[in-house]
C-alpha cells in the first residue's frame, strides 16, 4: 500500500496514516518487521498490550524516534525477549563508506588509505569487516593486547597475497595513524598508546577519548546517510517517523555480509554527514592542518 510503485493516491495514503496514527494501530510487515504507531504512549496497559502483540507476531522490532526513547517499553519488548534495532550494527558495514566520504573532502586517494583497527576480540562480523576493509585500502594495521587472536585471519589475508600487521607496540604503533577505527577498546586501553594527535578516530560502540591535550583530532561517533529504496521516496508516509539508519539495518536482516555489502552498493548508499560529540561535524575540520 505505501510502496514506491503503488497507484494509491497520496491524499488516501495519508488518510489511512492518520487512522493508524489515531487509532494506535499495529503494522506488520513481512512477518518479521512491526511498526508500531507513532502515537506517545502514556500509560502501562497500553505497553502491556502492545508487548503481548508482538510476542505473539515476531521476534524482532523498528521503534519509531519517539518510542524507541521510552523506558517503560524498551524494558518491557527486552524482558520478552523481543529484539529492538538500533541501527548500531550498520556501522560495520559502511566503515569504507566512512573513510570514502573523509578522503573525498580530504581530495586524498581512498584506496591508497592506511587504516589502523583497535580490537581485542573477534567475532563474525567484526572478523568480516577486516577481510572486507583489508581489499579495499592499501594496509590495514591490527592494533591489540592479544596477538594470539589475530594468527589466523592474519594467515588467511597473507595467503591472498595481502598485507597485514598485528601490533601490541604502544609507542609507536599510533604514533603516525590517520584514520583509527576502534572497535572495541576502552578509555584506558586507547590511552596507553601514543596517539597521532591529528587522527580521525571511527567509534564503533560508545565514545573513547583520547586524553592528552595535544589532541586536535576527530572523534566519528555516528552518521547520516541517504539510499535509494522505498525508506527514502518522499511518499513514503508510513517511514517518515523512523531512522533512516535503523530501518536499513532491519533490511539487512538474516543476510551474509557480503550480500550486505552488494546491497549497499545496489542502493547507491552514500554518506552525507558524520557525527562527533558536538554534533555535525564541519568538512572544514577534516582538513584543517
Amino acid at each position: 500500500m505505501f510502496s514506491k510503485d503503488t497507484k494509491i493516491p497520496f491524499v488516501l495514503k495519508y488518510i489511512i496514516y492518520i487512522f493508524k496514527k489515531v487509532f494506535c494501530i499495529l503494522t506488520i510487515k513481512n512477518n518479521k518487521m512491526c511498526i508500531l504507531p507513532y502515537k506517545k504512549i502514556r500509560n502501562k496497559l497500553t505497553i502491556s498490550i502492545i508487548t503481548k502483540i508482538l510476542v505473539k507476531s515476531t521476534k524482532s522490532v523498528v521503534l519509531s524516534n519517539y518510542l524507541i526513547n521510552m523506558q517503560d517499553l524498551n524494558n518491557q519488548l527486552y524482558n520478552n525477549d523481543i529484539y529492538i534495532y538500533r541501527g548500531t550494527t550498520l556501522k560495520y558495514y559502511l566503515i569504507y563508506n566512512i573513510i570514502d566520504y573523509i578522503s573525498k573532502i580530504k581530495k586524498e586517494d581512498t584506496i591508497s588509505q592506511e587504516v589502523h583497527i583497535l580490537i581485542n576480540n573477534l567475532n563474525e562480523i567484526t572478523k568480516n569487516s577486516i577481510i572486507h576493509l583489508s581489499k579495499k585500502f592499501k594496509r590495514i594495521n591490527i592494533v591489540t593486547y592479544k596477538i594470539n587472536n589475530f594468527t589466523k585471519i592474519s594467515d588467511y589475508l597473507e595467503s591472498l597475497g595481502i598485507a597485514i600487521t598485528v601490533t601490541n607496540n604502544k609507542r609507536k604503533s599510533l604514533l603516525k595513524a590517520k584514520f583509527i577505527v576502534n572497535f572495541d577498546f576502552d578509555e584506558d586501553m586507547l590511552n596507553s598508546f601514543n596517539i597521532n594527535r591529528k587522527a580521525i578516530i571511527i567509534e564503533m560502540n560508545k565514545e573513547v577519548r583520547p586524553k592528552s591535550k595535544l589532541f586536535s583530532g576527530i572523534n566519528i561517533l555516528d552518521f547520516q546517510m541517504v539510499y535509494d529504496s522505498i525508506f527514502d521516496d518522499s511518499k513514503s508516509i508510513e517511514y517518515k517517523n523512523f531512522s533512516k539508519n535503523i530501518l536499513y539495518e532491519e533490511s539487512m536482516r538474516g543476510k551474509k555480509y557480503d550480500d550486505v555489502i552488494r546491497k549497499i552498493e545496489e542502493d547507491n548508499l552514500r554518506i552525507v554527514n558524520l557525527i562527533g560529540r558536538n554534533g555535525i561535524i564541519n568538512n572544514k575540520e577534516y582538513v584543517t592542518d
